[in-house]
C-alpha cells in the first residue's frame, strides 16, 4: 500500500517539475492581482540546477501584503507540495540574494 502511495507521490513530482513553468506562472498571476507591485523569484537548489525530484521547489514572493493572505490565495489556487513559499517584503529581498541565486519570473521580469 505504501509503495503504490510513494510512487505516485513520485509521479506527480515529475509532473509537476516538468511542469514547472506552468506553475510559476500561475503563480505570478495569483501574486499580481492581490499586488501588482510584487516580485516573484525563483531560488534554491532548482534555480541553481542542482535539484533532484524530492527537492523543494522554493520561489520567494517580495510583497507588502500580509504573508498570510499570500499564503491562502496560493493554496486555494492549488499551489502546494513541493512547493515551499517565503513572502517577504522589500527589506529581506537583500538576504535571500546573498544566499542563493535568484531569478526573477513573471510578466515583468
Amino acid at each position: 500500500m505504501w509503495e503504490e502511495l510513494l510512487v505516485e507521490e513520485a509521479k506527480e513530482r515529475k509532473r509537476i517539475f516538468e511542469n514547472l513553468y506552468v506553475y510559476l506562472e500561475r503563480i505570478v498571476e495569483v501574486v499580481k492581482r492581490i499586488d501588482p507591485e510584487s516580485e516573484v523569484y525563483l531560488f534554491g537548489s532548482v534555480a541553481e540546477g542542482r535539484f533532484l525530484l524530492s527537492s523543494d521547489i522554493d520561489v520567494l514572493v517580495v510583497t507588502s501584503v500580509n504573508p498570510g493572505r499570500v499564503l491562502a490565495e496560493l493554496w486555494v489556487s492549488g499551489i502546494r507540495e513541493p512547493f515551499e513559499i517565503h513572502v517577504v517584503d522589500k527589506k529581506l529581498l537583500e538576504i535571500y540574494e546573498k544566499r542563493s541565486k535568484m531569478i526573477r519570473i513573471g510578466r515583468d521580469s
